[in-house]
């Protein structure tokens, strides 16, 4: 056998050693087909052949190498827990709702007489970012308002009757000549003028205050 021959034999040796190889690493099959192409270099083609029947099938050095190579270490991953889901602030912290709120109790009374401010008092409560004190002192002072105005009236008119009753020697209160210029001090009259200035001015004046005191304030 020629030096040609020799050649062939050991190329095709070493090719078909890297097709049995192309699953292993790299690092590993570059190792192995060094080592048998520097064997099977410098060999006649008679010793070349005796050599590659030796070292074997390419296919069983590649699966004996395989089986030598170390197995990957596994990698657990674990699990990422899920992110928490954030709590969505209540509508009634934000400053949306306040502001609503306590426009709703300055003027809802116009809108809807009486229903309106009760509506309004009821979200001012529910929002937090008044103190206790703030939320009474603007729901509490036109009830107190209402209150005194009744009880003033009625104290007055009861006085005004009393002493008319009594002046007059049978009991029969005189009759007196009404000016229906004049606002009637001690009747109906009275009562209502007291009340339209509550809605007026008393109630407005209430929710503005809390809007002047919400300045800055935020639910965080």
């Amino acid at each position: 056998m020629t030096d040609a021959e020799a050649t062939r034999l050991r190329e095709d040796y070493l090719t078909r050693l890297d097709e049995a190889m192309s699953a292993l690493p790299h690092r590993v099959a570059g190792d192995i087909r060094q080592g048998i192409e520097e064997e099977l270099t410098g060999l006649d083609a008679e010793a070349a052949a005796l050599r590659i029947a030796q070292l074997g099938d390419p296919r069983a050095i590649a699966r004996e190498a395989q089986d030598e190579v170390p197995a990957p270490p596994v990698v657990v991953v674990a699990p990422v827990p899920a992110a928490s889901a954030v709590p969505s602030r209540p509508a009634t912290s934000t400053r949306g709702f306040a502001i609503a709120a306590a426009l709703t109790l300055a003027f809802g009374g116009f809108v809807l007489p009486f229903l309106g401010w009760v509506v309004g008092a009821v979200l001012v409560c529910l929002s937090p970012l008044w103190k206790a004190w703030e939320k009474a002192v603007a729901i509490l002072t036109p009830l107190g308002a209402v209150i005194l105005a009744w009880i003033i009236t009625g104290s007055m008119a009861f006085s005004a009757g009393s002493s008319s009753g009594s002046s007059s020697g049978t009991g029969t209160p005189p009759e007196t000549a009404v000016n229906p210029l004049v606002p009637d001090m001690f009747g109906f009259g009275s009562v209502h003028l007291l009340l339209i200035i509550l809605a007026v001015v008393i109630v407005p004046a209430a929710g503005l205050w809390l809007l002047w005191r919400l300045r800055g304030r935020s639910a965080d």
